[in-house]
């Protein structure tokens, strides 16, 4: 029997664990198999409710201590007028909290975590949250790791969280609770498993992607794509006058009938908004196209038009009629039309050069395995094309593309798609 001193155990189990990821990645290569190395395990504790600054001080002093975290936002744009955010979920090693910002006012010691680099903050989809966040707090991420991005790159045929969590973990997402009100108060148990769910399985699921990265030479791609969403901000919408053309069905009608549908849309959107209600839950697209070709001028004639919900007619039937008869009124010279755009003037040479370096991408993508729009996007390829570059100084210029897309495709490669582009 060998007696091994304990003082060794620590290196041994090193070199194992080393020699266990140099031979899985080899089998990764040779058979493309998917990696899943053992790893923590999710944080399984309930979730506790913070409704109160005291509650939420303690809490975010206890994550920040853990050095990273898991973050999801819940919104109720499918319910409200207003986006906004509705409810915050955070998860550490130890902890696991749904804050509820309806009860606490002050949400800062929640930004102070996502503004501290020596803290790793774990989304998955970071981009609309860090939007949503910034819009409502001005809170600016640091330091993200976006579980959606490292599927992506690591190659994961499905990159939902819910196809995420089913490979990984054996857990099944309830999909419905995807729209629910999350404005409501108070919550339902389905809604708070639901929203813990959302979080206590990323940190064990970044776990298991970050390992795959790594063993596929990845990694360094994703800490690029990982680094830009520090950069993502909330930029306001303007006023869209023209958004009652965007309603299916709206550009094949007469010009009459435009006139009624923006006014009928313009009466929508005021009415939502005074509800905080989604626009749609106040009156359909559909119902807004038939009122608008067939103009009821009365309750009566407007309830034998069909696709008009009787309830609709019933609430809010004298001010749709209102909304008929002024958009009747427009002079015909001032009823909106539907502007085609013109098609460019042809570029020969750009699209040659475009053609050219998606033969390369496409060719490349292949090589490694890849979907041709994630190495890279058209739009990037046009951007390039556009920019046609002769040098890799000018080609650094194209803020579209990425180091790592560059490293993979090569300086010479894409510049010799430009310069042969005759």
């Amino acid at each position: 029997m060998v007696v091994i001193n304990s003082q060794y155990f620590p290196p041994i189990l090193e070199f194992i664990e080393f020699a266990l990821q140099i031979s899985l990645s080899d089998l990764h290569h040779r058979c493309d198999v998917s990696i899943v190395a053992p790893q923590r395990k999710p944080n399984l504790k309930p979730p506790e409710l913070v409704a109160s600054s005291e509650s939420l001080d303690a809490l975010t002093k206890r994550l920040a201590a853990r050095g990273r975290i898991a973050f999801d936002t819940e919104a109720a744009s499918f319910h409200r007028y207003i986006d906004r955010v509705y409810l915050v979920q955070v998860c550490s090693d130890s902890d696991i909290a749904l804050v509820d910002p309806l009860a606490v006012q002050d949400l800062s010691p929640l930004g102070d975590l996502l503004a501290d680099s020596n803290i790793e903050v774990v989304f998955h989809d970071a981009d609309y949250d860090l939007r949503t966040l910034n819009r409502d707090y001005g809170f600016v991420a640091t330091n993200v790791f976006d579980t959606r991005i490292a599927a992506q790159l690591a190659g994961e045929d499905s990159v939902g969280l819910g196809a995420l969590l089913d490979k990984y973990f054996k857990v099944t997402a309830n999909k419905k609770m995807q729209r629910a009100d999350w404005s409501r108060r108070p919550l339902t148990e389905e809604m708070v498993s639901y929203a813990a769910d959302d979080t206590r399985y990323l940190l064990p699921l970044r776990d298991r992607l970050s390992k795959l990265l790594k063993s596929v030479g990845r990694m360094e791609w994703a800490e690029e794509e990982f680094s830009l969403l520090e950069g993502i901000r909330w930029t306001q919408s303007a006023k869209d006058e023209q958004a009652f053309l965007r309603i299916k069905g709206a550009k094949a009608l007469p010009r009459r009938a435009l006139a009624v549908l923006r006014e009928l849309h313009s009466w929508r959107e005021k009415t939502a908004s005074s509800l905080d209600r989604a626009p749609f839950r106040v009156v359909g697209n559909s119902a807004l196209i038939a009122l608008a070709k067939e103009t009821p001028s009365n309750l009566e004639t407007m309830q034998d038009t069909d696709g008009i919900p009787a309830s609709v007619v019933k609430r809010y039937g004298n001010e749709l009629v209102k909304a008929i008869k002024k958009g009747l009124k427009v002079a015909p010279n001032d009823r909106p039309s539907v502007t085609r755009s013109k098609r460019p003037l042809a570029d020969h040479a750009y699209d040659r050069r475009l053609a050219k370096l998606k033969t390369l991408r496409n060719e490349t993508a292949l090589e490694h395995k890849m979907d041709s729009g994630l190495l890279c996007p058209n739009g990037t390829l046009q951007a390039i094309a556009r920019a046609a570059p002769i040098n890799s100084v000018q080609l650094l210029k194209v803020s579209e593309l990425r180091r790592w897309q560059r490293g993979v495709l090569g300086d010479a490669n894409i510049l010799s798609a430009i310069r042969n582009d005759d």
